[in-house]
C-alpha cells in the first residue's frame, strides 16, 4: 500500500512538471517573445509590450523559474534509478548549480529590467540587463543544466532493468541544449530560438514518456546499489 502511493505521488508530480514546462513552451512560444531581444522588436518596442503586459509578463517568467525547479526536481527523481558514483554527484551538482544563474536571469527578465526605463529613459540600461540575462540564462544556466542532464542521462544506462531505447531517446534533447547555449554565447539569437523550441519539445516529451513508463514502474526498475 505504502509503494503504490509513493509511486502514484511520483507520478502525480512528474506530470506536474510536465505540465509547467509544456505552459513554459507555450508561454515562450506565444506570449515572451515579443519583449525579448531576438524577438524582432527594438529596444523601445520591448519596452512598450512590457509595461503594456506586465502582468503576463512577470507571471511567464514566474513560471520559467517554476519551470527551473521542475528540471531540477525531475532529475533528483532519477537518481534512484542510477548506479551510485561520484558520477552521479556530479551530474545532479551541475543541474543544482545552473539554477542559480537561470532564476536570477529570470529575476531579471520579470523584476528589473521592467523598471529600468525609471532609472535611464534612454533604455540604454534595459539592454545591457537584457544582454547579461541572455547570457546567465542562455549560455551559463542553460549549459551547466544540459553537462549535468546529459551526464545522469548517459547513467541511466548502466541501469539493465530501464527500458534502453527510452534512455537513449532522451539524449538528444540535451544536445538541443548544448546548441540553445552556443547560440546564446555567441549572440546568434534566431538560431537559439530553433534550439530552445527542439530542446524544449523533445526534452518534454521524453520526460513524459520517463514519467509514465519508469516512474510508474519504480519498485521493479531503481537500482539496488
Amino acid at each position: 500500500m505504502q509503494i503504490t502511493m509513493m509511486i502514484n505521488s511520483t507520478k502525480l508530480l512528474g506530470c506536474l512538471i510536465v505540465i509547467v514546462l509544456t505552459l513554459a513552451c507555450l508561454q515562450m512560444a506565444f506570449i515572451l517573445p515579443e519583449g525579448l531581444l531576438g524577438g524582432g522588436n527594438s529596444i523601445a518596442e520591448r519596452n512598450e509590450f512590457i509595461q503594456n503586459n506586465l502582468g503576463l509578463w512577470q507571471l511567464g517568467w514566474f513560471n520559467w523559474m517554476l519551470a527551473a525547479l521542475g528540471l531540477l526536481t525531475f532529475c533528483i527523481m532519477l537518481l534512484p534509478f542510477i548506479p551510485k558514483s561520484e558520477w552521479r554527484v556530479l551530474g545532479i551538482l551541475l543541474v543544482a548549480l545552473g539554477i542559480v544563474p537561470d532564476i536570477g536571469a529570470e529575476v531579471i527578465f520579470a523584476f528589473v529590467i521592467p523598471y529600468s526605463h525609471t532609472i535611464d529613459p534612454t533604455l540604454a540600461t534595459m539592454q545591457t540587463l537584457e544582454l547579461i540575462a541572455v547570457q546567465l540564462t542562455g549560455t551559463l544556466g542553460n549549459g551547466l543544466y544540459n553537462i549535468g542532464g546529459l551526464l545522469l542521462n548517459v547513467l541511466l544506462l548502466n541501469n539493465k532493468r530501464l527500458p534502453r531505447k527510452l534512455i537513449l531517446i532522451g539524449i538528444p534533447g540535451w544536445f538541443f541544449g548544448f546548441g540553445l547555449s552556443i547560440s546564446c554565447a555567441m549572440q546568434a539569437l534566431d538560431t537559439a530560438k530553433f534550439f530552445t523550441a527542439a530542446g524544449m519539445v523533445w526534452s518534454t516529451t521524453w520526460m513524459f514518456a520517463m514519467t509514465i513508463k519508469v516512474f510508474t514502474r519504480a519498485d521493479e526498475l531503481k537500482v539496488d546499489y
